[in-house]
């Protein structure tokens, strides 16, 4: 059993391209037309295009290229040959749909239409080894760094980005105004979440630890109709190797809940076992 960073697919290069144009419908028919922006090095050729006149997609282009070069150099990973199709597909689609009016005139609707049209972009190109923005790094990405060190400390990568897109939204509060800057920002947080679907889906692997295994297991069937997988293996709690005893009087099983009965779940464990352990796991493929 290994973690799963991606889904297998035997045309990889159709899936990023395909994201690519999603993402590009997200800018340019529904963010750009209400001078709204995305994140990353999205919303940086954005603004510059606003003062050079030189085109969004070729800047995106232009700026994403070298620093794809650079985690390629410095991970010694073909990560550029796998982003450069769906580069092209964002970059090339964002020139032809440039001229295209936007898709409604309520700007609620567009923050929360292109920010889930790029959430899908980018989760399905991340998914299939594609990168549509340099800082559009997560730790399951094969390849890219999840910390950076700076003054001799490690920073998680995605503190990075967070601040990267904090200091884009409060230059667009300047620039185009505050309140395209807040519908990006809504933007930003539909298309933050709507990645984050595509990578984790409508359910969650859960493993509970717990003393009174048949209580919980009982409790969760008859409220949830959810069925367990025990654990076989032997299980490393807290660093520590447990013994035979301790196998026999505490039990981990998983379970596969949808989102929303997370709460449920919790809850009903909790009154089976006030001293059970609820860990949330990553997806497993064999």
């Amino acid at each position: 059993m290994r973690p799963a960073s991606g889904d297998a697919s035997r045309f990889p290069v159709f899936y990023t391209v395909i994201g690519g144009i999603t993402a590009s419908v997200g800018l340019e028919l529904f963010l750009h037309p209400h001078d709204m922006i995305a994140g990353g090095v999205t919303a940086i050729s954005r603004l510059m295009s606003l003062y050079t006149q030189e085109h969004f997609g070729l800047l995106l282009f232009v700026l994403n290229l070298p620093l794809m070069l650079l985690y390629s150099l410095s991970t010694h990973k073909p990560m550029l040959l796998r982003a450069l199709p769906g580069l092209f597909a964002f970059s090339g689609s964002a020139i032809i749909l440039s001229p295209f009016p936007a898709v409604s005139g309520h700007p609620v609707v567009c923050a929360l239409g292109g920010g889930i049209c790029i959430g899908l972009g980018a989760g399905l190109a991340a998914r299939h080894g594609g990168l549509l923005d340099s800082l559009g790094l997560n730790e399951s990405d094969d390849g890219r760094p999840s910390t950076l060190m700076l003054t001799h400390r490690k920073i998680p990568l995605i503190q990075i980005v967070m601040l990267c897109n904090c200091l884009l939204l409060i230059t667009a509060g300047f620039v185009l105004g505050w309140e395209p800057a807040l519908y990006s920002a809504l933007s930003c947080l539909a298309a933050y979440e709507t990645t984050r679907l595509m990578f984790t889906g409508l359910r969650r692997m859960v493993c509970v630890v717990s003393k009174k295994q048949q209580a919980v297991e009982d409790a969760i069937h008859r409220r949830l109709r959810l069925h367990s997988t025990p654990i076989r293996s032997s299980t490393l709690i807290e660093g520590k190797t447990k013994s035979e005893s301790d196998k026999k009087e505490q039990m981990a099983t998983i379970y596969s809940v949808h989102l929303l009965d997370l709460q449920r779940f919790k809850a009903v464990i909790q009154m089976a076992d006030p001293e059970a352990e609820i860990m949330y796991m990553k997806r497993w493929e064999r």
